[in-house]
């Protein structure tokens, strides 16, 4: 088994407050939850309108696997509309 977790810091347009960020913000999060068995919590900005760090946590049978689904998590997260502008992680 191998775990690993990315760390992505996403660019938000449009946001005028903290109430309508966690109203865009909430729907990404559920659909990686879902869409990829994963953990998913927000780990820093908290109280920034521009952007979201968002810390994804994935179990996976091999290191391919894991690599794959991140990858994947990546694209999901510009397939919602956002830009990714940062990113780092590690994987056990």
């Amino acid at each position: 088994m191998h775990f690993g977790y990315m760390t992505y810091l996403v660019k938000l347009e449009n946001i005028n407050s903290l109430k309508e960020k966690r109203g865009v913000v909430r729907p990404v999060f559920n659909d990686l939850k879902k869409n990829f068995n994963a953990s998913v919590v927000e780990t820093g900005r908290h109280d920034c309108w521009e952007e979201f760090e968002v810390t994804v946590g994935i179990v996976a049978n091999t290191r391919g696997e894991l690599d794959s689904l991140f990858n994947s998590v990546y694209e999901r997260i510009i397939w919602n509309g956002f830009e990714v502008i940062g990113e780092s992680g590690e994987s056990w």
